[in-house]
């Protein structure tokens, strides 16, 4: 619209600079030409009256523009008042939503001050956090320190044990091998022992009494010595001692038998074990017959325990090369 009318006006201003330019052209030409102006009026009158007619024309048209102009002012300032009023309504509507904005910037002011409040806390807290981050960090530290130093403790102690089960563990093979080498020893000696033994068990004998004849005890009783020696196997028996000496500790059996001639007077045999009486046999001669008398005792000896014959007081024996006096006597196995 305020472009319609500044051309308006335009056409306006030069229409009016057109007719004034003209008329002034007109007049200097005649003034200048003199006799020649009135030669060419009639023709420049001609000019004039068709530029006129033009110009009525362009008036014309701009006479109808500016009605259209104007119409189209008059539209344009009614939609201007409804543009006002509606612009009225949008600011009445933005000052009450700028009421609106400014209450809520209020509000948002003071929730801005909580939250700045709130923040400043949060920070305080995250300052303290920071710092007992920080304590735990150090506290966090020294204890890896501690632990590093546990573990190489550890370690060392572990070697420490291990070195410690290994002495115990060679001290107890130690001990092991040297019970193991008093065994061995004490089995060597037992076998050596044994070995003694068998050969000491090898114990049997038989001997006969005499060839002198008649063996008589006075009011003592008589050792019986058999110094005819038909078997020795072990030299336990002694022919000059009438005595058998246990070589092993065992068990043992003797066995004796003894003659005395007929019409003679009484018979008798006694056993003794280390001069303690064992047993005793008597016969008593009554029908002019030879008379026997024999028996044996099975015997647990120890080593050195001996073992005799004896006749007693007032009896008496009889024996001659035909060996009917004898004495033997053999281990039954060792203990």
């Amino acid at each position: 619209m305020r472009a319609a009318i500044s051309l308006l006006v335009l056409l306006f201003s030069m229409c009016g600079a057109q007719t004034r330019s003209t008329q002034t052209e007109v007049q200097t030409e005649s003034q200048s030409t003199g006799a020649a102006a009135a030669a060419a009026e009639v023709s420049t009158q001609l000019d004039v009256s068709a530029e006129l007619k033009e110009l009525r024309d362009m008036v014309v048209e701009l006479r109808v523009l500016l009605t259209v102009t104007q119409n189209e002012l008059q539209n344009t300032k009614a939609e201007m008042k409804t543009e006002v009023e509606n612009l009225k309504k949008e600011n009445a509507a933005l000052e009450t939503g700028l009421a609106a904005t400014e209450t809520d910037v209020e509000e948002l002011k003071m929730d801005s001050a909580a939250h700045e409040q709130e923040l400043a806390a949060l920070k305080t807290r995250l300052a303290a956090s920071e710092t007992g981050i920080d304590d735990l960090k150090v506290e966090n530290a020294a204890q890896e320190a501690e632990l590093t130093a546990l573990k190489t403790r550890l370690a060392a102690t572990e070697t420490e044990n291990e070195v410690e089960n290994l002495k115990k563990e060679n001290a107890a093979q130690e001990a092991e091998l040297t019970a193991v080498k008093t065994r061995l020893a004490a089995t060597e000696t037992e076998v050596d022992n044994l070995e003694r033994i068998t050969e000491k068990s090898k114990v049997a004998f038989s001997a006969g009494l005499t060839d002198s004849g008649y063996l008589v005890a006075g009011n003592t009783e008589l050792n019986l010595v058999f110094s005819k020696i038909i078997t020795n196997a072990g030299q336990a028996y002694s022919s000059t001692s009438g005595f058998f000496t246990a070589p092993v500790r065992g068990v043992y059996y003797f066995r004796f038998t003894v003659l005395d001639a007929p019409y003679s007077r009484h018979m008798g045999i006694k056993m003794y074990k280390n001069g303690q009486y064992l047993m005793g046999l008597y016969d008593y001669d009554t029908d002019g017959q030879n008379s026997y008398l024999s028996s044996g005792l099975t015997l647990q000896l120890e080593v050195g325990d001996e073992i005799n014959l004896r006749i007693p007081a007032g009896y008496r024996l009889y024996d001659s090369v035909h060996n009917h006096s004898t004495f033997s006597g053999f281990l039954l196995f060792p203990l």
